[in-house]
């Protein structure tokens, strides 16, 4: 008897400690950001400039449209006027090497705290 009371509180101590090591920890806030403009200092920006480097260099970004969702319910999310763009560097340099009559769309994850942006999607139009 004194054996089975034993297991059993060797069992609940052990699932109670698993259960406490598999806590998830509170992650960093993080939005998704889509920014919609022209890399040019001259073009039409209702959306505000910003000031976008990659690759080492800076560019000037005229947006027509920019937005932040946050994937925190209790957080809101929040928009810088200069980022740096971090990614793959194929996306980099679909970027940095836009033409000014092309419409340049970017989807990014960015955490809290930092001006980096971490791309996700780079997309052109036109393509070529």
């Amino acid at each position: 008897m004194a054996g089975h009371r034993l297991a059993g509180a060797l069992v609940v101590a052990l699932v109670a400690g698993i259960a406490a090591a598999h806590t998830p920890p509170r992650t960093q806030h993080r939005d998704i950001v889509r920014l919609v403009g022209h890399r040019s200092a001259d073009a039409a920006a209702p959306a505000g400039r910003l000031q976008l480097t990659t690759l080492g260099a800076t560019h000037p970004f005229a947006a027509t449209a920019r937005d932040a969702y946050s994937l925190d319910p209790d957080e809101k999310a929040g928009l810088a006027p200069r980022y740096t763009l971090q990614g793959p560097r194929a996306l980099l340099a679909r970027f940095a090497n836009a033409r000014a009559e092309q419409t340049i769309s970017i989807l990014a994850e960015h955490h809290a705290g930092s001006e980096e942006l971490f791309l996700l999607a780079v997309d052109l139009c036109p393509p070529n």
